[in-house]
């Protein structure tokens, strides 16, 4: 058994910026863009954007680094939309899975992303914009159309978890009994089931492809007018023995006089709880970005090596590329 299958799953916790946008606006009322918020328990609402915008954002950079996405041969009839299911050939259909409506087929992504949620509450502001009649060759007098946008300042927790013993290996249940064994993969019988399994080296690549995303994430909504560059700022990395999103409730921090500050006690608690299923962790933190960096370090240290954010992501490819 190689460690590729050994290890179980990579958790991933990080924290992006928003200085001023509405990444994945939900509807409209009236003439404003309302942004997606979730109410806590006190009453108070906190923003959000989804993790199926995250993905379609990881989709886009992925095909900005040269693969191919799966969109490019899939078949559209009116509003079904077929995938041409071949995830050895496309990392998307690897990764985030598809559903095939015709013939039943479908994947369920190994990759599973949580809502990007903000640590701030709303606070209820606006963008106002126009649109002048007069630059359509009307008269001032025609006026034109006013409409606002719901925007935030905040920073956003994300969370992913990503099933390593499940990335390039694919079941007869998920893509169909094959003629012949795809190019590229290797096929092997378990329990009178048929799977298609890549080479480690492809699916350490497509591994590789996935971090050096996130690295890269920028995207959602209104990027005309309020592009917002969602690279995290934190960044905690975990190879375990088991499945488990060990980050996705251990991020926390404040902000006090201009600057954030990290709570590093739900961190440090997830990290000792499940200190024996973990294999590798590394930490990535953009200098001057927080209040308490050295505090941050310093007790983070006693986990995994802390580095800069575009150094964690690289100590974490390394990792996988020895699987």
């Amino acid at each position: 058994m190689s460690n590729l299958q050994a290890s179980k799953a990579v958790a991933l916790g990080y924290l992006m910026k928003v200085s001023a946008g509405n990444i994945n606006a939900s509807h409209t009322e009236g003439n404003v863009m309302v942004a997606k918020k979730v109410t806590l328990p006190d009453g108070s609402s906190v923003p959000y954007f989804s993790g199926q915008a995250q993905r379609r954002m990881l989709r886009d950079r992925m095909e900005e680094l040269g693969f191919t996405l799966s969109e490019t041969s899939a078949l559209v009839s009116g509003q079904e939309v077929t995938p041409p299911v071949r995830p050895w050939e496309f990392i998307d259909e690897d990764l985030f899975g598809y559903l095939d409506p015709s013939g039943g087929r479908r994947r369920t992504s190994p990759v599973r992303v949580s809502a990007a949620v903000g640590l701030f509450p709303f606070q209820g502001d606006r963008d106002l914009g126009t649109r002048s009649f007069e630059r359509f060759g009307q008269t001032m007098e025609a006026g034109g159309n006013m409409f606002e946008t719901e925007l935030y300042a905040n920073l956003f927790k994300g969370n992913m978890l990503v099933e390593l013993d499940r990335i390039g290996i694919f079941s007869d249940l998920e893509v169909g009994k094959q003629k012949e064994v795809p190019e590229g993969a290797e096929k092997i019988e378990k329990n009178g089931r048929q799977f298609y399994i890549l080479s480690a080296a492809e699916r350490q690549r497509r591994l590789q492809a996935l971090l050096e995303a996130l690295g890269l994430l920028w995207g959602g909504g209104r990027t005309a007018r309020m592009l917002s560059d969602l690279s995290p700022r934190f960044l905690a990395y975990a190879r375990l023995k088991v499945k488990h999103p060990v980050f996705l409730e251990a991020l926390q921090a404040r902000f006090v006089e201009g600057s954030f500050y990290l709570n590093p006690d739900p961190l440090l608690g997830a990290l000792e709880k499940f200190k024996n299923y973990q294999e590798t962790v590394i930490f990535g933190l953009e200098s001057g970005f927080f209040g308490n960096e050295a505090e941050i370090r310093q007790q983070l240290q006693d986990y995994g090596p802390v580095y800069t954010v575009h150094g964690a992501i690289a100590k974490a490819k390394e990792d996988l590329g020895k699987l």
